[in-house]
C-alpha cells in the first residue's frame, strides 16, 4: 500500500476543503531525523491490520496559522483552540487512512486524538518499525505529517 500518497491525498484534501491554505508537499524524507525543532504534535493510535501512530508535528507559528485557518479565527498562541484544531485535522487524516484500508477491505481503527506540545520533545518508535515522514509547507513555514507503523 502507497501510505506515502495517501497521507499526500488525504493532507490535500482537508487542506481544500477545511482549512483554504495553500499547501505544497514535499517528498517523503529518508533521513531519520526524531527532533524536529516543532513544538506542538498532534497524534492519534491506529490499530487492526496496520498498529500505527499518525501524528502532525507542527512549529509554533505554523499550528497556530492552520488551527486559526480551520476555525475562521485570529489565533495568538498555541492554547486550546489550536490544540482542539489540530487534533481534529490529525483524526480527519486518519479517517483518510481508514477510508483507503477499507477500499482494500482492511481494518483499521482509529483512536483518540492527543496533543501534546512544549519547547523540547522527541518522538520515537519501537526498533524495527516503519517510518513515512512528509514535509508540508504553507505560507507561515513547513510541518511534517509522521506515520511510524508495522503491518500485524
Amino acid at each position: 500500500m502507497e501510505f506515502a500518497q495517501i497521507i499526500r491525498s488525504a493532507t490535500e484534501e482537508i487542506f481544500a476543503s477545511m482549512i483554504f491554505l495553500d499547501l505544497t508537499p514535499g517528498a517523503p524524507l529518508t533521513v531519520e531525523k526524531e527532533d524536529l525543532g516543532c513544538y506542538v504534535t498532534a497524534m492519534i493510535g491506529l490499530s487492526g491490520d496496520i498498529n500505527a501512530i499518525l501524528a502532525a508535528h507542527y512549529p509554533a507559528k505554523v499550528g497556530i496559522a492552520i488551527g486559526g485557518a480551520m476555525l475562521g479565527m485570529e489565533l495568538e498562541e498555541v492554547d486550546d483552540d489550536t490544540k482542539d484544531a489540530l487534533g481534529e485535522i490529525s483524526n480527519m487524516l486518519a479517517g483518510g487512512l481508514k477510508e483507503a484500508f477499507a477500499a482494500k477491505e482492511l481494518n483499521l481503527l482509529l483512536a483518540i486524538p492527543t496533543t501534546i506540545s512544549g519547547n523540547s520533545y522527541k518522538i520515537s518508535a519501537p526498533s524495527g518499525s516503519n517510518r513515512i515522514l512528509i514535509p508540508f509547507d504553507i505560507a507561515a513555514g513547513r510541518f511534517y505529517i509522521d506515520l511510524k507503523y508495522s503491518l500485524t
